[in-house]
């Protein structure tokens, strides 16, 4: 019977030390505060990290070890990692030398599979996101040697620059003109990216329209609103006008007997009346929606067709017209311009003004009857 008490009062003094043990970790009811109403729960630190679909640029949503912080990457299944381990992550080093040697200075690959697989429809980058994340790389590395081709060494230093960290990522976009696949500068970094679900979709032309992505970078980066040539005018000038215009000018001196002759293309100032034009017009211009890239073929028509125009009024074999238009235009200068408002003509005209003789036309009618620039200079000596 003696032994029957002990074990019952030592069952007794086990249930209260268990009963104290519960109450002190929470799990049961406490002794104390019995009235006062649930803590809730601590708000999260100020300086925790954003959720990843809450990190946007204007134009792209970017994963998180893109956006420039150190948010942690969405971590993949066991095959998955595998799979990215053995068909991405083991090449970055490879990919990142052709990357970095097709463009002359160093560059890295910044890409985030986990996150990527996260927004991912199709099959290849469902099941593939490695292999898929080396052939992004594989064929924006070929597309910027396709551009670096047209546009040479201008062309590789303009993306150099405007792409300064020289990080290329890959991310979903928001930009409208993309379909499935593309890519963009901002934030100085090249962003390779895809709209909506189309990850993995058109892996080959994601570099297609690097030269407009690059454009559209060096437009946004000039603060005073695009009135400064931009990468397209610039290339063109140098291509088309450039290697020409000598000999067209030499034909000019000829013809209207002259020592010397400046021409005075106005590309910035023609430039700027044109975006500025174009801005706000209700109809669209009659000339090409490429007119950027055609700046200088376009401009060396100019000077081009005043060749025949004048050699039709007779001034090549005629010195008494030589004489007369060297006494109004004593500057031996010839410049083309855009002004709001011709003085005569519809389309365009030429005027003499301060001893400088000026084809103009407005930004409406650019490039329009370009042969009849010239066609009255002799009318107006």
């Amino acid at each position: 019977m003696d032994f029957l008490k002990k074990a019952k009062q030592t069952i007794k003094e086990l249930e209260g030390d268990l009963n104290k043990a519960t109450a002190q970790l929470g799990f049961g009811e406490k002794s104390q505060n019995r009235g006062q109403a649930p803590m809730a729960a601590e708000p999260a630190s100020s300086d925790s990290t954003p959720a990843a679909s809450n990190i946007n640029t204007p134009s792209t949503s970017v994963a998180p070890s893109t956006a420039g912080g150190d948010a942690p990457k969405t971590k993949l299944p066991l095959a998955l990692r595998k799979e990215v381990r053995d068909n991405f992550e083991t090449k970055i080093p490879e990919l990142e030398a052709n990357l970095s040697s097709v463009l002359g200075q160093p560059w890295r690959i910044n890409f985030d599979p986990g996150h990527l697989h996260t927004l991912a429809d199709n099959g290849f980058a469902k099941t593939r996101p490695g292999k898929m994340c080396t052939d992004y790389c594989q064929e924006a590395t070929r597309g910027i040697s396709k551009y670096i081709e047209k546009y040479g060494a201008d062309g590789k230093s303009e993306l150099n620059t405007l792409a300064s960290s020289h990080t290329m990522t890959l991310e979903q976009t928001t930009n409208p003109k993309i379909s499935y696949s593309g890519c963009e500068i901002n934030g100085g970094m090249l962003r390779l990216v895809f709209s909506g679900r189309n990850l993995g979709a058109n892996i080959s032309s994601v570099c297609d329209e690097l030269d407009t992505a690059v454009n559209d970078a060096g437009v946004s980066a000039n603060p005073s609103g695009g009135a400064a040539l931009d990468f397209n005018a610039k290339h063109g000038i140098k291509k088309d006008y450039e290697p020409r215009i000598g000999d067209v000018q030499a034909k000019l001196q000829s013809i209207l007997g002259l020592p010397m002759l400046e021409l005075h293309p106005n590309f910035e100032r023609n430039f700027a009346a044109i975006a500025a034009y174009l801005a706000t017009a209700k109809d669209s211009p009659t000339y090409s929606r490429e007119w950027q890239k055609r700046l200088g073929s376009s401009t060396l028509m100019y000077f081009e067709d005043l060749v025949p125009a004048l050699e039709r009024q007779g001034f090549a074999t005629d010195d008494m017209l030589q004489e007369g238009y060297q006494d109004v235009a004593d500057k031996n200068e010839i410049g083309l311009r855009i002004v709001d408002k011709l003085q005569r003509a519809t389309f365009n005209e030429c005027v003499f003004e301060n001893g400088v003789m000026y084809m103009q036309t407005t930004p409406q009618y650019w490039t329009a009857n370009i042969g009849d620039a010239g066609a009255r200079v002799l009318d107006l000596l």
